[in-house]
């Protein structure tokens, strides 16, 4: 009964084999539908985190849309310093009635509301800004909180 015992090299590189196979066939296509909806995840957190602020009374925080040649991304800039910029994988499209999203010290966007478009392939998601209310609300076929 000769017994073997695995070794950690042995352990690592069967590990690295089946994270090389995994990675190898999972498709690109699903890492950007991926990237897209944490993209607009992270919008609304940040348009729900403005709201907030603004409705603290601090009214120098908003999101800012940006469409340009580079690709779409947004900035939030809190009393003029931007301190973030998420960028959309240049295979989407971005559209938007208005490029700037701030709200009144009531929770209601400032001017009226606004709903955004992120268009990837052919999926198709909307952020709509609630006109009265100032709610936050994702729709893709079905609206979501």
């Amino acid at each position: 009964e000769k017994r073997r015992n695995v070794t950690l090299v042995e352990l690592v590189i069967t590990i690295s084999i089946i994270l090389l196979i995994t990675t190898l066939c999972f498709p690109s296509d699903n890492v950007e539908k991926y990237q897209v909806n944490s993209f607009i995840k992270q919008l609304c957190s940040d348009i729900r985190y403005v709201r907030n602020i603004n409705m603290m009374g601090n009214t120098n925080a908003y999101v800012y849309l940006n469409n340009n040649d580079e690709g779409s991304s947004f900035t939030l800039n809190e009393n003029k310093k931007d301190i973030k910029q998420v960028h959309l994988p240049k295979t989407c499209k971005i559209e938007y009635t208005r490029p700037m999203i701030k709200f009144k010290v009531d929770g209601t966007p400032y001017p009226s509301g606004t709903t955004i478009k992120i268009i990837y392939k052919d999926i198709k998601k909307e952020i709509t800004i609630v006109p009265i209310s100032g709610r936050v609300l994702i729709k893709e076929g079905k609206y979501e909180v």
